[in-house]
């Protein structure tokens, strides 16, 4: 009887095994979005103004990437989460809820600004907007033109 008690415990492990490789993680998706959202941002020319914060989405494949993140392609903005964060933690990276990865982004200054969404260095969409000079009220941005 031990014998055949042995064969059902690696029957079992076997098919463990089995249905760990099938349902394992697979490779990355794509990063297939990514939009900059003008709140509550009211201009003539445009939405963005200096100073002002605003919300990065980015959008990926699937509901669940575990390293989705959206970078400034220039020096002249920040990312506060992020680099409140990093002080303590470098390799942070707020995860990506439902397909989407969420962080906020202020530019320091007049002209055209590109951030990018990715997860590997072969890099992803990118979003350019223009910002202007503008008046922060809290909440409201006033963008001048």
């Amino acid at each position: 009887m031990k014998p055949t008690l042995i064969a059902r415990a690696l029957a079992v492990a076997a098919t463990c095994f089995g249905v760990a490789l099938v349902s394992g993680p697979t490779a990355s998706a794509e990063v297939v979005d990514l939009d900059i959202l003008p709140g509550l941002s009211f201009g003539p020319t445009t939405p963005y103004g200096v100073g002002c914060t605003y919300i990065a989405v980015a959008r990926t494949e699937r509901m669940n990437e575990p390293r989705t993140d959206i970078g400034a392609l220039d020096r002249n903005s920040i990312m506060p989460i992020e680099e409140f964060v990093w002080q303590f933690d470098p390799y942070f990276s707020v995860p990506a809820i439902l397909g989407h990865k969420v962080t906020l982004w202020t530019p320091l200054t007049a002209g055209e600004h590109s951030l990018m969404a990715y997860q590997t260095s072969a890099g992803g969409p990118v979003a350019t907007v223009t910002v202007n000079p503008a008046t922060s009220l809290g909440p409201i941005c006033l963008v001048a033109p």
